[in-house]
């Protein structure tokens, strides 16, 4: 019997998280969890999170928990997004309110800004399709549309054409070692600091495709950052030594590059 790989992600069937899942594992049994929290939290050991996308940027809830629970990231995969505008209504002109997930709503703010519409937040894209009332709309995939048996009154509706959003796999065996995902939370608060340590990398040779402030939530104006180093394995650490001489680093784990 053919044995399938259980992975925790961002539910119900149909979201965007599920299609890149698919794509990036060949016998997927999926456990779907209501919100990002409960991925991190789920007693799955292989999870799957979606982290950055490009036009609304780092996923905060990821970033934050990549933080706050011990998990090692071993690999990405990216997936193009193509949002639909899906409703019971048959005419757009009878749609007051839209849901969806954040990211999805901030994606789409040029089609929501010139109806007028109400934003509400659902967690996932799917999540929003099955919560519609009447005068609604929800912003999903058309396979989420056609789960849920809704109608499609308009395709590919986000803001641009060049839409990517970029998944972390989280747990197991690595491929390669091509990038390396890090948490670095500075020692002091003082003049320079981060160019400093961003130095670190700029003196061994190393560039950085990802960089992201957050805040530790302990205290006004103190933050961490999340950044993604293409590199690892000696070089990354030598970086390493040098950036600890500047705070703490917290190494999330080293993965192949997503294929573009």
């Amino acid at each position: 019997m053919k044995e399938f790989l259980k992975v925790a992600l961002l539910g119900p069937e149909g979201t965007y998280t599920h299609q890149a899942a698919e794509k990036y594992f060949e016998d997927l049994e999926p456990e779907f969890c209501s919100t990002i929290r409960e991925v991190f939290e789920s007693e799955v050991q292989k999870k799957f999170v979606p982290v950055e996308n490009s036009l609304g940027g780092g996923v905060t809830d990821t970033i934050d928990f990549l933080r706050e629970y011990d998990e090692e990231v071993v690999g990405e995969v990216e997936l193009g997004i193509q949002h639909a505008l899906i409703s019971e209504e048959e005419k757009i002109s009878d749609i007051e309110k839209v849901r969806s997930h954040p990211q999805a709503l901030a994606q789409c703010q040029e089609l929501i800004s010139a109806h007028g519409w109400t934003e509400k937040e659902s967690n996932s894209t799917s999540e929003a399709v099955g919560d519609m009332g009447a005068g609604e709309a929800a912003l999903a995939s058309e396979i989420a549309a056609e789960i849920n048996g809704k109608n499609i009154l308009e395709k590919s509706v986000q803001d641009t054409d060049v839409n990517v959003t970029r998944f972390l796999v989280l747990n197991g065996e690595s491929e390669a070692e091509e990038k390396t995902s890090l948490i670095l939370e500075p020692g002091e608060d003082r003049p320079g600091l981060l160019h400093a340590m961003l130095s670190c990398f700029a003196g061994h040779q190393i560039n950085l495709s990802h960089i992201q402030s957050r805040p530790t939530k302990e205290k006004l104006g103190e933050y961490y950052f999340y950044v993604e180093a293409e590199a690892a394995g000696e070089k990354l650490q030598r970086a390493e030594k040098c950036l600890e001489t500047y705070g703490e680093v917290q190494n999330l784990g080293s993965y192949p590059e997503a294929e573009k």
